[in-house]
């Protein structure tokens, strides 16, 4: 019996929420629906509409005027500050440019002296080389030559090209040449040699 009762109450008040359903609520729906179709075909911003009744209501005012608005003023001037910045940043960034450009220059300009430089110590090496190379060739001649003969030869020189000869010369053929030569010019040979010889340390 109990259960009986219990199942009739939970009937009533499953009736009573389905005639509200039936009778308010779905209506309450098919009417607001048809209502925002009827405005936006007829061109009507329903947000900006409800917005503005909602703005002359003070509870729902004070919700909507919570977040701050920003004019179209202020958000100008906002965007010029930005442009400034943006175009302050890129002058930077030009002159950064510009000086690495500077300094790459530099570079390239300090890496072609050095290229020449070498260049030049290379050549410079090169006719060192040689004049050694032809001095060795030169002593050789004057050292297969008749003792006599090359000092005849020698004595004719100016005295820094006999001097260079003599002083590349070995011990042997260098007395023997100095022995066929006049007695004055041997004693001022063996002097500057010795001059040279003492540079030379």
């Amino acid at each position: 019996m109990g259960s009986t009762v219990d199942t009739q109450k939970e009937n009533k008040k499953s009736g009573f929420f389905q005639k509200l359903l039936v009778w308010i609520v779905i209506p309450l729906l098919l009417i607001l629906f048809l209502t925002l179709l009827a405005a936006t075909v007829s061109g009507v911003n329903v947000y900006e509409k409800a917005k503005e009744v909602g703005g002359k209501l003070p509870v729902i005012s004070s919700i909507i005027g919570g977040k701050e608005t920003v004019t179209i003023e202020e958000h100008n001037e906002a965007i010029v500050k930005l442009e400034a910045q943006i175009e302050e940043k890129n002058a930077k960034i030009s002159r950064l440019e510009r000086k690495v450009e500077d300094k790459e220059s530099e570079i390239d300009l300090l890496n072609q002296d050095k290229k020449r430089l070498e260049t030049t110590l290379e050549e410079k090496d090169q006719v060192e080389n040689d004049g050694k190379r032809e001095m060795k060739e030169i002593v050789a001649v004057y050292e297969t030559m008749m003792p006599k003969r090359a000092a005849s030869i020698i004595v004719e020189m100016k005295d820094e090209e006999a001097v260079n000869i003599l002083s590349n010369l070995g011990p042997e053929p260098l007395a023997r040449i100095m022995e066929k030569m006049p007695p004055e010019k041997a004693a001022a040979y063996t002097q500057m040699l010795a001059v040279r010889t003492t540079e030379g340390r």
